[in-house]
């Protein structure tokens, strides 16, 4: 049986127009294939652990193709499809697994984060974080954020129609509820640096056992919300009620939303690899990366 690669890769998302293939557009799936074609010396179909949007960005993004250059080790594969590629897209990690794998269809939870920017104009992070002018109330963006666990309907957060009843684009299946593991917000420095009172950043982190389009950024958008004392916590939890986008929030910009990791089999969600236990509570966190 021939054995299957996990890629783990990473990307800047603002030069492609999302992760899948898209006919006549750049796509993170599109030039990841084409590297590892090249390498081949045949056509080679990749998997993508998540859909991400496009300017929406990666670390932790997970691809899983056949094994099409068996002898070689997975450091120099790795390398050698690097070669192939232009810098705003890698593959971090190469693994080489026996057993069946898909990157989707095996992925038990999602990991992403969502990073805002309040004060000054930051040009060195004007395609990494949501840039606002006015500060966020941390405390009541992390009381809403507590509403988001266990089985949740995230239709009043479901973008592309999937959030409207009895719509053409409604899903099937379990439809609009995920299992949220964990949902959080706290303070955190920017690695830039900053001048005092120039401004603070702040990040969202949100773990479930899938999403739905454009979820995570609709999410942001209501804790930013919350955060202008424009809605009460309590927001979040009507919103789960409503379950209808037509009533939900604004839509957060794309830029701010990093993929963070992709669990499978016995990984656990949490608590955050740093160590901190976050579930609706405010963490400080001294740097970021």
């Amino acid at each position: 049986m021939t054995a299957t690669l996990k890629l783990t890769i990473a990307y800047d998302g603002t030069g492609f127009w999302g992760s899948q293939r898209q006919r006549g557009k750049r796509s993170v799936q599109e030039e990841l294939e084409r590297a590892c074609s090249s390498l081949a010396g045949g056509e080679i179909h990749l998997a993508l652990a998540g859909r991400t949007d496009r300017g929406v960005h990666a670390v932790g993004q997970v691809a899983s193709c056949p094994d099409f250059r068996p002898g070689m080790s997975t450091e120099r594969l790795a390398l050698a499809v690097n070669a192939h590629l232009k810098d705003d897209l890698s593959v971090v990690r190469c693994e080489r697994i026996a057993e069946p794998f898909h990157a989707r269809f095996d992925a038990v939870w999602r990991e992403y984060r969502y990073r805002i920017w309040c004060g000054v104009p930051q040009p060195l992070s004007r395609d990494r974080v949501w840039q606002r002018r006015q500060p966020l109330d941390v405390a009541a963006m992390a009381a809403g954020a507590a509403a988001l666990h266990g089985p949740v309907d995230l239709a009043s957060f479901a973008g592309n129609g999937k959030g409207v009843a009895n719509g053409a684009e409604a899903p099937a299946g379990r439809g609009t509820v995920r299992i949220v593991h964990h949902c959080s917000v706290r303070d955190v420095e920017p690695w830039w640096g900053m001048a005092p009172g120039a401004g603070s950043g702040l990040e969202i982190r949100i773990v479930a056992d899938g999403f739905l389009p454009q979820a995570v950024r609709a999410i942001a958008g209501a804790l930013a919300e919350i955060g202008q004392g424009r809605r009460s916590p309590a927001w979040m939890r009507e919103l789960i009620e409503l379950a209808d986008r037509r009533q939900g929030p604004q839509t957060a910009p794309p830029h701010g939303l990093v993929l963070w990791r992709v669990g499978y089999g016995n990984e656990v969600p949490g608590p955050d690899p740093n160590g901190e236990q976050t579930t609706g509570e405010v963490v400080i966190r001294r740097a970021i990366g």
